[in-house]
């Protein structure tokens, strides 16, 4: 009995330190930064997708580093059709003048967001933009959304030629290798006109709207109803609590009102852009479509 609890003691020892050099030799497939400038914030929103290989063994937990004045907003893992599910994680904590997180991940790919302050004099942009090599990655790339009213914008390395998608542009780099402990820094700078944010586009109709559009009321035909309907119900409400009030003349009836905690939720309630799914306070994704839940203050 002996004999065998030192067999197993002793590879337990040679196991661990195996384990613990394979989770620290872990190789991602794929890295895509994207940099939002003042996107729904005069800020910067800071969006990495990664992707591990076909061959990593799941689960497996991931640590990354972001910037000590980092405002970590979303942590998602990607589920078999495509769709961002909120993931849990620890952190993020300080560590060694950054912040540290670590997110459990049951699938091949994820994605985390954070909002970073942007430098700011007058019409002058500056940021800088740090990947700390946490991980080897096979192929990294970037890419740059051109904030509104911008009238010159650089980068230091150099990204491609502007791509125009959604209305917008983008300025994407070529993919690279970056080893494990390997940094990659980006320089970005900026001239814009004014405050304006990138903003989703409203809903424009088809066509001109009047009184003349089908299944369109007019006002003006209609007001005579409506008033006289107003009338015919105040008549109505006032003859009940006359009514009510001899009945209850002797009573005293002390009535308390409440606002009820779904009200409340109603009158701040989120909704997806994309297919309109009612989210929860602190969804970041849509739990129907997997698109991104733009809130108002992050």
């Amino acid at each position: 009995m002996r004999k065998l609890f030192l067999i197993i003691l002793i590879g337990a020892l040679f196991v661990l330190p195996t384990m613990a050099s394979a989770q620290g030799s872990v190789t991602l497939s794929s890295v895509n930064v994207q940099l939002w400038p003042e996107y729904d914030q005069p800020s910067m929103l800071v969006l990495i997708d990664i992707e591990l290989p076909a061959t990593t063994l799941l689960p497996v937990k991931l640590t990354f580093h972001i910037p000590s004045d980092a405002n970590l907003v979303a942590v998602a893992t990607s589920a078999s059709d495509g769709t961002l599910l909120n993931a849990l994680f620890e952190g993020p904590t300080p560590a060694d003048g950054a912040q540290a997180f670590t997110v459990t991940m049951d699938s091949a790919k994820a994605h985390f967001e954070y909002y970073q302050p942007l430098k700011i004099n007058g019409k002058n942009r500056n940021y800088s933009y740090l990947w700390n090599g946490d991980y080897a990655v096979k192929a990294f790339g970037i890419r740059v959304l051109e904030p509104v009213d911008t009238t010159s914008l650089s980068t230091a390395p150099l990204l491609g030629a502007a791509v125009e998608g959604d209305g917008v542009k983008y300025y994407p780099s070529h993919a690279i290798e970056l080893a494990s402990g390997e940094q990659f820094t980006l320089d970005l700078q900026y001239v814009k006109t004014s405050s304006a944010l990138v903003q989703p586009e409203g809903v424009q109709p088809s066509a001109p709207v009047d009184e003349n559009t089908p299944g369109r009321i007019s006002l003006n035909n209609s007001l005579p109803w409506i008033i006289g309907g107003i009338g015919a119900v105040l008549v109505v409400v006032g003859l009940a609590y006359y009514w009510q009030s001899t009945r209850s003349s002797s009573k005293k009836i002390r009535r308390r009102v409440r606002v009820s905690k779904e009200s409340v939720e109603d009158s701040e309630a989120t909704y997806c852009p994309q297919c309109g799914t009612r989210a929860k306070s602190n969804d970041r994704f849509c739990r129907v479509c997997g698109g991104r839940i733009r809130h108002q203050e992050e």
